[in-house]
């Protein structure tokens, strides 16, 4: 079975610089080995758990699938490195890729994202969450409470992923419409992930788990 270690967040820090094809085949062992066979093994012991509350999730661990791409699409990154610094799995339904808040787990150089994000388009007036706030706002500070969002959760704003743009304040039920994008957030550094690989993927699908009555009130779906 293969396991995050500290040589996956090596190998992304070496991202961190640009890199060509020539040495991305270089070091595609360590890529498959440290980054890519981890995160496959991490979506078949999360994916299953998953799926038993949001019925039709998508979790088959493949690149496209619920896995993001390493390299990016030099069509539309002109003057940036052909690969990204940063690998994402991510939850949502199937054929909704675009539409959903995805519940997800991401690597970065210095260290790891997991929650539930949530796009622009479902922080609108007319979305789910706007009228669940209109109807019981407190229930959604509520649920958010329960939750352990502004306690071992922060909920953010973002512009871009990897990036926190401002902390907000969850006893604020606007807070839950702020963007342009959203996430029910926990951190974990490298060395943390490292020491017990097996309790982290444990955390994270408790995680996710427990933040599905959230991704629910955003999606506009019942439990």
């Amino acid at each position: 079975m293969k396991h995050f270690s500290t040589e996956t967040f090596r190998f992304l820090k070496d991202l961190s610089s640009p890199r060509d094809k020539k040495w991305f085949e270089e070091n595609r062992g360590r890529y498959e080995e440290s980054l890519l066979g981890p995160l496959r093994q991490a979506i078949t012991d999360i994916g299953p758990a998953l799926r038993e509350v949001i019925k039709d999730l998508e979790i088959r661990p493949a690149v496209n699938k619920t896995i993001t791409r390493i390299n990016r699409d030099m069509r539309f990154a002109k003057g940036q490195s052909p690969y990204k610094d940063n690998m994402l799995a991510l939850f949502y339904r199937e054929g909704r890729k675009r539409l959903d808040a995805q519940l997800f787990l991401g690597f970065q150089p210095k260290g790891v994202w997991r929650g539930l994000y949530v796009p622009t388009p479902l922080l609108a007036l007319d979305s789910p969450m706007a009228g669940k706030i209109k109807n019981d706002p407190q229930g959604v500070i509520d649920l958010a409470q329960d939750i352990g969002i502004g306690d071992d959760i922060d909920l953010v704003a973002c512009k871009k992923y990897g990036e926190v743009d401002r902390t907000l304040d969850p006893i604020k039920v606007e807070s839950f419409l702020e963007g342009p994008h959203l996430c029910a957030l926990q951190t974990r550094e490298p060395v943390e992930v490292a020491a017990d690989p097996s309790a982290f993927i444990r955390e994270t699908r408790d995680l996710l788990v427990r933040l599905a009555p959230l991704w629910s009130l955003y999606s506009g779906e019942m439990l």
